[in-house]
């Protein structure tokens, strides 16, 4: 009896020391949840308190638009021309914000540029004569005055300079794109094709250039409800082609996607609203600027109506959610000019 005895109390002793054990793991593991809790509270509370601007990025400039006209941020960075052209369409949505990023710091801006392969400079220096023989003729002033009334944009300064021109051609749509421009009459650069070589020589023995764009940017380039592409950069594209008497075809992807698609020979060039910086003109060959308008350029932020007022500097949208397209210039300068501003 004394034998079974001991064992019963060795047993419930045993069974008492596993009881702590658990209630001393189970306290353990509740402290640990805890201090996880307040960890993350904490942390929240703190980028509240800190005001953080909150920059996303997106892959195409409709994303933006959907997030603005749904509340889902609060300003979305554009160059101007882009943004005088969603408001105008967005049915009293958006405003200007009459905020601009300053662009003083980066040099002389002059307007887009139209991007090849590293080292293909002979085909740059033929899209250049072509450019400047656009923009000295004031071509360029008028497509892009066009392609603002045919996306929607009731301007003014463009209803003025398009004139008696009409705004649509009657011309088939088809891939011979001459809905998009007729060269027929229009001036154009004396170019010495004979010594041509590189990537400007297999343009020329092929036919064609391929031409890559991300068709979201009115009034550059665009894309209408009936699926037909659109732009200032597509008319000049078709007058750069016809000048070196070639076929033009668009390729259209996302928009950084675009360099990377000339970087590996996917397609031949690029007319996609680019601007000039340092990383792309130290990667890639860059044409000559160009610019559609006297207006000089600019870039800046589009907010929902009616909160236009709240903004009088770039310090006003420190804490905003704002948005800008991936690889833009737009994101470079919220990244230099809003996230660096006290407060972040």
């Amino acid at each position: 009896m004394k034998v079974r005895r001991r064992c019963f109390v060795n047993e419930s002793v045993r069974n008492l020391s596993l009881k702590k054990e658990k209630e001393k793991k189970m306290k353990k593991i509740i402290t640990i949840i805890c201090a996880f809790m307040l960890a993350a509270t904490l942390a929240s509370c703190s980028k509240q308190d800190s005001n953080e601007t909150e920059l996303e990025l997106v892959t195409t400039l409709d994303q933006a638009i959907l997030m603005l006209s749904t509340g889902k941020c609060d300003a979305i960075a554009l160059d101007g021309t882009t943004a005088e052209n969603y408001v105008a369409q967005s049915d009293g949505q958006f405003a200007m914000s009459g905020v601009n990023f300053d662009l003083s710091i980066y040099g002389d801006y002059e307007g887009n540029v139209v991007i090849a392969k590293k080292g293909e400079t002979s085909l740059i220096d033929a899209v250049n004569l072509c450019i400047g023989a656009a923009t000295a003729n004031d071509y360029y002033t008028l497509w892009t005055a066009i392609a603002k009334m045919q996306s929607g944009t009731e301007d003014e300064d463009a209803i003025a300079i398009v004139g008696d021109t009409p705004v649509f051609s009657d011309a088939p749509i088809d891939e011979s794109y001459l809905y998009l421009l007729d060269t027929e009459g229009l001036k154009k650069p004396e170019l010495d094709l004979s010594k041509a070589d590189g990537l400007l020589k297999e343009i020329l023995d092929k036919g064609f250039m391929l031409v890559g764009t991300s068709p979201d940017y009115p009034p550059n380039e665009f894309i209408t409800e009936d699926a037909v592409i659109y732009g200032s950069e597509m008319m000049l594209a078709k007058y750069v082609c016809d000048c070196l008497g070639v076929s033009l075809k668009i390729e259209t992807m996302d928009f950084n996607a675009v360099l990377t698609a000339v970087d590996t020979g996917k397609v031949d060039i690029a007319f996609s609203g680019f601007g000039w910086k340092e990383d792309r003109a130290e990667a890639f060959e860059l044409s000559i600027g160009y610019t559609g308008d006297d207006k000089v350029s600019y870039h800046t932020l589009v907010v929902p109506a009616g909160e236009e007022d709240n903004y009088q500097s770039l310090q006003d949208f420190v804490g905003k959610h704002i948005v800008a397209q991936a690889s833009s210039l737009q994101q470079m300068y919220v990244e230099d000019q809003i996230l660096t501003l006290e407060g972040n």
